[in-house]
């Protein structure tokens, strides 16, 4: 194969892999080699996710990660060519760093793909936050508006023309798509390090301990309490922000620390979700940016922020199950949406404001036979108990706890050939149904059942499924679903993946998807109502519609918990300005359970 020929099938490949048309990746891939600088002799390589053993591999302890030192030549061994370490990496920033590398010029203005109206509006609304002395800025935009080109084109619009050194924080499975993202759509060259939560703690020194001597799991719990930052960041980025609602978590408190400055300053945050928080309480993370909207002093890391919200004016007050429920704070709403999208801190948007199509919802309940009945309580009985439960209740979807909800995953089963009927059904109405699921084991079990009904309905039985684990073929399956070789997907992976009715590009060769209406059915066991939005977002993206099918089990525990996960979107959809879908959530909840029963 010759190098053109190699060169052109790698640019197929990332453009497969990223979902990003052919023509910008080809033409960031040539921008690249022109602007690649001679590789001197004795240059240091730092290698990824290396872990075997090479003459001359030795790890940097100040860095921790492994280093290759080129002793002839300018480039890599060939054994070692596998363990490069990615662009936009961590291990490739450490690299530059280890060769003093000097940043390269600016890419090519007419070179970048242009954003849509709402897009630039975004952006100059955060670039002029940033030049009036914010800390940070709140996107909360619904899924599929596009957040992750916008926030590249924000960063380089909004920051100094020196090169700044920039942290992206996002989840694992949308890390390569982010970095296409950037290299298609930077104006500026700056030094971009995109990286998923949990190897965050590898960005972080402790002033005390050796943390080459220690697991991961143990340096990681020591730096998020005590850790220093290697790298005084410019501007950190936090893509699904929602991740941090939980300000005691692991990851919100590396985040904390990520953003402090050796020099007594702050990173400019970008955070962005489209749905940041379903509660006040979860608005920790955001406490700088209120703060400065307030013009108070912000909340310490030992402080009581309930407190610290009501001295602000939020009343926080609960039901009688000690909930908190829109309906009954519409203060709290007005103030946490003056504090955030009315101080010139954030923006909130609906599809509508973008005009951007509608998202229609239906739930159907799924009548089980008496026996089917009988084990699907018996299983919510146990969860109960195993959780010290009078009551359903008295647990919130967002306050369970995986090992025992996974006693009702098993029992979710007891469903799934009533599921399947529901998507024949939706099949034989000409759409392509995408089904998505939170626990790997029950993917592979309800793709065989669905699959067999189709098969008896004399239907195409292609059935494809999805998780989080098959990273090598995941986007095969995808592109299989998306070109109509299967009309059924089932899967987990609800970060950087699209399966919306007439993509571009969606081989990586310039194909596009087909333009069969699709239509998202959920019916697992819900875990929690912000996944629920991220999972309508799969199909519903990019300007195009498509419905949402809620199916419940009628009459068991899973109908209150259905209920009380839409109170929960309903909250979010407030609290983020989207009062349409927000009391649509709030009318489902309920047609399920009366909120005076809830």
């Amino acid at each position: 194969m010759t190098k053109d020929h190699a060169r052109k099938s790698a640019v197929r490949e990332q453009a497969c892999t990223t979902g990003e048309p052919y023509q910008r990746v080809a033409a960031a891939a040539a921008f690249q080699d022109r602007t690649r600088q001679a590789v001197p002799a004795g240059q240091q390589f730092v290698l990824s996710e290396f872990t075997g053993h090479f003459a001359g591999v030795a790890r940097n302890r100040r860095w921790l990660v492994d280093v290759f030192q080129a002793q002839e030549g300018r480039g890599l061994p060939r054994g070692l060519v596998p363990f490069e370490a990615p662009s936009h990496s961590w291990e490739r920033f450490v690299q530059h760093e280890l060769n003093r590398h000097v940043p390269l010029p600016h890419p090519q203005q007419g070179s970048v793909p242009a954003l849509h109206g709402y897009q630039q509006e975004q952006v100059m609304r955060l670039v002029a936050a940033r030049r009036h002395g914010s800390p940070g800025y709140l996107w909360a935009l619904p899924t599929g508006s596009g957040k992750t080109p916008m926030a590249v084109r924000a960063v380089c619009a909004s920051a100094e023309r020196s090169p700044q050194k920039i942290l992206v924080v996002t989840r694992l499975s949308v890390i390569p798509a982010w970095r296409a993202t950037i290299d298609g759509f930077a104006t500026a060259h700056h030094r971009w390090v995109v990286v998923n939560p949990e190897r965050l703690w590898r960005l972080l020194d402790h002033p005390d301990a050796d943390l080459g001597r220690l697991r991961g799991d143990q340096a990681a719990r020591l730096v998020a309490q005590e850790g220093i930052s290697r790298v005084d960041w410019d501007t950190v980025v936090v893509d699904e922000c929602h991740m941090l609602a939980n300000p005691e978590s692991r990851r919100a408190m590396t985040v904390r620390r990520l953003l402090e400055r050796s020099d007594g300053e702050r990173a400019f945050a970008l955070w962005a979700s489209a749905t940041p928080f379903s509660v006040p309480e979860e608005s920790a993370y955001l406490g700088k940016l209120i703060s400065h909207a307030a013009g108070v002093a912000e909340p310490g890391d030992d402080g009581d922020y309930r407190l610290w919200l009501k001295e602000l004016g939020l009343r926080l007050n609960n039901d009688r199950r000690g909930r908190w429920y829109h309906r009954f704070n519409r203060p709290d709403v007005a103030r946490l949406r003056e504090l955030l999208f009315e101080s010139g801190v954030g923006s909130a948007a609906t599809p509508g404001d973008l005009n951007l199509p509608q998202q229609q919802r239906e739930v159907v309940p799924i009548v089980l036979s008496e026996a089917e009945r009988l084990r699907y309580n018996r299983a919510w009985e146990q969860f109960r108990r195993s959780e010290g439960l009078a009551a359903f209740t008295d647990i919130t979807p967002d306050s369970y706890r995986v090992e025992a909800l996974r006693r009702v995953q098993k029992a979710s089963l007891v469903k799934a050939p009533h599921v399947a009927r529901i998507v024949v059904e939706q099949v034989r109405r000409g759409r392509q149904v995408v089904v998505p699921m939170w626990f790997v084991e029950s993917i592979d079990e309800v793709a065989v059942l669905i699959a067999r009904a189709l098969r008896e309905a004399g239907l195409n039985d292609r059935v494809v499924a999805i998780t989080g684990r098959d990273t090598e073929i995941r986007e095969r399956k995808r592109v299989a679903f998306q070109c109509g070789e299967a009309l059924v997907v089932v899967l987990n992976a609800l970060e950087g993946i699209n399966l919306h009715a007439g993509e571009l590009n969606t081989n990586g060769r310039g194909g596009r998807a087909t333009h069969t209406p699709r239509v998202c059915v959920i019916a697992d066991v819900l875990t929690g109502g912000k996944r629920a939005l991220q999972a309508e977002g799969r199909t519903q993206r990019d300007g195009r519609s498509a419905p949402v099918i809620y199916a419940y089990a009628a009459g068991t525990g899973e109908a209150e918990w259905t209920a009380a996960t839409f109170r929960s979107l309903s909250n979010t959809l407030s609290l983020t300005t989207n009062d349409r879908d927000s009391a649509m959530f709030a009318h489902l909840a309920d047609e399920i359970t009366p909120v005076d029963a809830a």
